[in-house]
């Protein structure tokens, strides 16, 4: 029995509080010095307390068992508040009778605006594809537009707690912007587009980039894309999402692949790097235009193939496993390759890493976390950079990557206890520039 596995857990027992000490403590290269620092300053008011509340959106009768996604299983939403749920009538309660410091009772509560929206877009999109629902994308929001806009205006203010399953986070409709929508916490797979080069993110590997030999004389390859980010999901520009809502959460998208049945220890990868899909964005036609066929590099790039088993293959041989846009920046593969025991890459302007204030995506231990960020002008060098990543260096990423995956996976509950970390470090976070 897999301890941290959620359908293991009885319905009486989420103890959010000794899995996250327990993560931090086994596995501190993944978490942000800072991120830690602040939590054991507000440690007795962790986990948040999460309340019901009357905000429900009325898309169709509302229940969580409703609340599936493409892969099959139940959506984020559907996992989360139960685990939530489940913690506060244990926890919380206890500690409600004064016991919560006076840091507690002004960082407040949380109350749950409940939606299945991910799943009501998913059913409405695949109906419109396959013909059974006769409505072009415009006309599928329309027809959501009332009832997102009845449900944001019942939102409890700034209290309000919002798990929104959808690509387009609050960019799906006008409503989700409105000045009384702006106060609550909404977490959803979107966040800002300019983050990785606000955060310098790409400080690692351009190191790597400019050490090379023959950098001082070599010229970017011409890319496809467009050099202004555009928020429509085109495939033909970097995708743009504003850096407007700083307090909000980002999540990773759920992958079906489970650690369980197809993580691989280091053994095996005979691949340098490897990428299986289709061109639905420019980089991913610059990666397949440079790099197709090139096996002799390391580098094993071809297109979506339809042979059994054949993805998972690739992906349990390949040391490192690159990451592209697909029609969104936060794309299922992220997880999908952590899955397979792979060192994610991620080849992007526009991707926003989930849960970035808990972990330790830039910083001091960037080079130890088990994904490596470069900057797609670096495309043409890809084989000359990850190859000067040292053996031991890629053995200590790798072994951190099935705990990195559960940390993403709904199905397992150092997720929710996560998403919960990083709720709370968003709470702090807009209090301390309130205070200031």
């Amino acid at each position: 029995m897999d301890p941290v596995d959620t359908s293991h857990t009885g319905r009486g027992f989420f103890n959010a509080s000794a899995i996250l000490k327990g993560l931090i403590l086994n596995f501190p290269e993944l978490f942000n010095p800072i991120a830690v620092e602040t939590l054991q300053q507000v440690w007795e008011c962790f986990p948040p307390t999460v309340l019901h509340s009357g905000a429900a959106a009325d898309l169709k009768p509302m229940g969580l068992n409703r609340c599936t996604n493409r892969t099959g299983y139940r959506d984020f939403v559907g996992v989360f508040f139960p685990h939530v749920w489940r913690r506060t009538s244990q926890q919380h309660f206890r500690t409600a009778a004064g016991l919560r410091r006076k840091t507690c009772r002004r960082l407040g509560h949380f109350e749950t605006a409940m939606n299945c929206l991910g799943h009501d877009l998913e059913i409405l999109l695949a109906f419109a594809r396959t013909g059974e629902y006769k409505a072009s994308w415009q006309s599928i929001l329309s027809s959501l537009g009332g009832p997102i806009r009845s449900w944001v205006s019942a939102w409890p203010n700034e209290t309000a707690l919002v798990v929104m399953t959808t690509g387009h986070g609050r960019l799906l409709h006008p409503a989700l912007r409105s000045k009384k929508a702006q106060r609550a916490t909404v977490v959803t797979y979107a966040g800002s587009t300019n983050w990785l080069q606000t955060s310098n993110a790409y400080a690692f590997t351009d190191s790597l980039a400019h050490a090379n030999a023959d950098s001082a004389h070599a010229t970017d390859f011409e890319s496809r894309c467009s050099s202004a980010k555009r928020s429509v999901a085109s495939g033909h520009a970097h995708y743009y999402y504003p850096d407007t809502w700083p307090h909000d959460v980002t999540m990773q998208y759920p992958s079906p692949f489970d650690t369980k049945k197809l993580w691989r220890g280091p053994h095996g990868r005979h691949l340098l790097a490897s990428f299986i899909g289709t061109p639905t964005h420019c980089t991913r036609q610059d990666l397949l235009n440079l790099w197709l066929g090139k096996n002799r590099t390391g580098l094993s790039v071809m297109e979506t193939v339809h042979e059994k088993n054949l993805y998972s293959q690739v992906l349990q041989q390949s040391r490192f496993c690159l990451v592209l846009d697909g029609h969104y920046p936060w794309t299922i593969r992220f997880l999908d390759v952590l899955q397979h025991g792979c060192v994610p890459v991620i080849l992007s302007e526009s991707w926003h890493p989930p849960l970035h204030r808990l972990l330790a995506w830039t910083g001091p231990k960037v080079s130890h976390f088990p994904t490596v960020v470069v900057h797609p002008r670096w495309m043409h060098k890809l084989d000359r950079i990850l190859g000067q990543i040292k053996f031991n260096h890629w053995v200590e990423m790798q072994a951190l990557t099935m705990t990195l995956a559960r940390i993403f996976d709904p199905r397992y509950s150092y997720c929710p206890t996560a998403v919960l970390a990083e709720v709370l470090l968003a709470r702090v976070e807009r209090h301390s520039l309130q205070d200031g």
